[in-house]
């Protein structure tokens, strides 16, 4: 099925007024992972700065969540420090990262200092020890053996970023029938297609008036094919899966306005089956209401109580009715889900900045903007600014 944007809600964060922003307390990581954008260049930052950074986040666009990011932030020392100082400023500490420092322990006094969601870097591509040449299928045992952790912890939510090259494209059906599967305990599925400067004769990079070496830079591809996933083109492979997942909300390019930078799919359902999605008229009242009464967008997906309350936005919502048909008559069926309890999940399709017309198109609307040097960057070209100063842009040329 096309993708209709007279049938989805856009989010309405702008720099200055957004549910997200992004800080990394170290660019020192236990793990390479294909397409990461980062360079080891500091280490470990000290939490006095860190903090004034928190602080700068929260003044410049009004988030509700802090995302704390890396390299990896288990190896970080003062990491529950930070859980701690984000969530008494009042905003909501989520944790990126790979996940292979975490023990039970560790979890707990994570949450007892504020931690709001974990969300864990898996898929094949990584250097992980013991899971050397495991599929994208056989990965799903690792996400559950983390999905089973955090759920432990009541009250603390898990998601999954999972990078997708075309070695692993093909797996995303099974990826998000596992999420579904466990619905549950997975809140949040971010499939990322991969991204990275694309290095051939007769393109040079500038820094400014000044030509500079993208070999300093180390995600880079020599092919095209490699970084031109699209999230319509991962759509695709969701529908083909299960086709009444469609998606309600969007973000939309900075250079190319048609493009989906960020596609959101919120199912509803229990262990036992999907029942339907929510509809854009429903993520639009969510994002309304939530701005009235807190001052604030969010971009966490909750999980209502009681449980079946997403119900009543029946009247509303076209898309939330056909679900609320589907859980009737599941429930006539098995009369035992009447008492069970209904799960929100959200499904986000990403397409990170790529270049067009020697400009980058960037999420408008960015949730990842990060701290530098006084103002608010994409954290996702960070290193363009820390090595040459300044992002750096494509030049097309040719060769004498």
């Amino acid at each position: 099925m096309a993708l209709q944007r007279n049938d989805l809600y856009r989010f309405p964060w702008s720099q200055v007024d957004n549910p997200g922003t992004w800080i990394e307390v170290t660019d020192s990581c236990d793990l390479f992972c294909p397409g990461c954008f980062r360079h080891r260049l500091e280490g470990h930052r000290p939490l006095e700065v860190i903090k004034d950074e928190v602080l700068m986040c929260q003044r410049a666009t009004n988030c509700e969540r802090v995302a704390i990011a890396g390299g990896e932030p288990l190896i970080y020392p003062h990491l529950l420090d930070v859980v701690d100082f984000i969530s008494k400023q009042g905003m909501k500490p989520v944790l990126m990262t790979n996940g292979e420092r975490l023990t039970r322990e560790y979890a707990f006094e994570l949450k007892k200092a504020g931690l709001a969601q974990f969300y864990f870097h898996v898929d094949s591509g990584q250097q992980r020890p013991g899971w050397e040449g495991k599929d994208e299928i056989e990965a799903n045992q690792l996400r559950q053996y983390y999905a089973d952790m955090v759920s432990e912890l009541r009250g603390v939510k898990c998601g999954y970023n999972i990078t997708m090259t075309r070695t692993n494209l093909g797996a995303l059906p099974e990826i998000v029938r596992w999420g579904l599967a466990n619905i549950d305990k997975v809140h949040s599925l971010s499939l990322i297609a991969m991204r990275g400067l694309l290095v051939s004769e007769g393109i040079e990079y500038r820094a400014g008036n000044e030509s500079v070496d993208v070999g300093r830079i180390q995600c880079s591809a020599d092919s095209t094919q490699e970084i031109d996933i699209t999230s319509d083109e991962m759509f695709e492979l969701v529908q083909q899966m299960n086709p009444d997942l469609r998606p309600c909300a969007f973000l939309n390019g900075t250079v190319d306005s048609s493009t989906n930078k960020f596609l959101v799919i919120v199912p509803i359902g229990c262990r036992d089956g999907s029942y339907g999605v929510c509809g854009a008229r429903s993520i639009e009242l969510i994002q309304i209401l939530h701005h009235f009464f807190t001052g604030r967008y969010t971009s966490l997906v909750r999980t209502p109580r009681p449980s079946k309350i997403i119900f009543l936005g029946s009247a509303l919502d076209r898309e939330i009715r056909k679900a609320f048909r589907r859980f009737l008559k599941a429930s006539v069926r098995h009369p035992s889900r009447l008492f069970r309890k209904v799960h929100l999940q959200c499904i986000n399709l990403v397409q990170p900045t790529e270049i067009i017309d020697d400009e980058k198109n960037f999420c408008d609307g960015c949730i990842n903007l990060i701290p530098w040097k006084g103002k608010m960057v994409h954290s996702c070209v960070l290193d363009e600014y820390r090595i040459f100063g300044e992002p750096i842009r494509p030049v097309k040329y040719q060769k004498p």
